[in-house]
């Protein structure tokens, strides 16, 4: 089957004051919020978006503060921004389906649980990182290594072994292993780190991140449906990070996508778009017999 790409609209929004990029969908039923990961942008969607047209629901998926085209975040803690940012998109397209990926996962959750007006009618997460446990969650906690990122920064690494880097990293750590990168998807991530510089402030910020949340999401309560899915190939989180939220969640579902990396999205888009459009008809029921 192929998909009409040209059925993804690009426009300029702004929610909660932070001017920002949103690819859109025409259609029926809850509108899909998609949030990104890391370092990441909404182009990480577009293979999901355009099969979510061609099956006919609304969708939206925008650069979070600070990433892809939106404006810069401002300074201070990262989660309020983006918690403040999530809560503008649920008021203003609600109700609807969050679905996230990586940092995107940990913010629709947030948003889910705070929903105390039924805005959110399911939640689906993708590889959330905050309850992973290994050596490099264990690392980025430690200390804010802000002198060694401010040293790396200016060392004058060529943009070219930058960029090397960079595509390297996407394929090795963004991709299950022998999936091949799409160029389009590189292309943006080489638009987000351009330089040592802006791989050092990446860096900087991802640990502060990890500081802000420190192995636990405290006490959560998420009343409408949900799936957490997992890559089983993911080499960035590790799939235990999903179990735990799974058990931290009553009610909720567990998948493992045998074949998947950190990005199932990017992976396996026909997957995610089946699991999710599954997920939509499910919460129809649900808030049929809870209504």
């Amino acid at each position: 089957m192929t998909f009409d790409h040209s059925a993804v609209t690009e426009s300029v929004r702004e929610y909660a004051g932070v001017r920002t990029r949103e690819l859109s969908t025409a259609g029926v039923g809850p509108t899909v919020v998609l949030l990104h990961g890391y370092c990441d942008s909404a182009d990480t969607w577009r293979g999901v978006l355009s099969r979510l047209a061609a099956a006919g629901q609304r969708a939206v998926a925008a650069d979070l503060p600070g990433f892809g085209l939106a404006d810069p975040r401002q300074p201070g803690p990262l989660n309020p921004q983006f918690d403040t940012f999530a809560d503008a998109l649920v008021a203003e397209h609600g109700p609807v389906v969050l679905v996230g990926n990586s940092l995107g996962a940990t913010t629709a959750l947030r948003a889910a649980a705070r929903d105390r007006q039924g805005r959110a009618v399911a939640l689906l997460t993708l590889d959330e990182p905050v309850l992973a446990r290994h050596w490099l969650a264990r690392l980025s906690r430690r200390r804010d290594y802000a002198r060694l990122f401010d040293i790396a920064g200016a060392l004058p690494v060529p943009d070219r072994v930058v960029h090397w880097c960079v595509r390297r990293g996407v394929s090795t750590l963004v991709y299950a292993p022998g999936r091949a990168a799409d160029p389009d998807f590189v292309a943006t991530a080489l638009r987000s780190i351009p330089n040592m510089s802006a791989a050092a402030a990446r860096a900087r910020d991802a640990v502060r991140y990890a500081r802000e949340n420190p192995f636990t999401h405290g006490t959560l309560t998420v009343s409408c449906p949900t799936l957490v899915v997992h890559g089983a190939k993911d080499r960035i989180i590790p799939v235990t990070a999903s179990r735990s939220l799974h058990a931290l969640l009553p009610g909720s579902e567990l998948l493992v996508l045998p074949k998947a990396g950190h990005c199932p999205q990017l992976d396996d888009p026909d997957t995610v778009t089946r699991l999710l459009l599954d997920l939509i008809a499910r919460s129809g029921d649900h808030r049929e017999r809870t209504g």
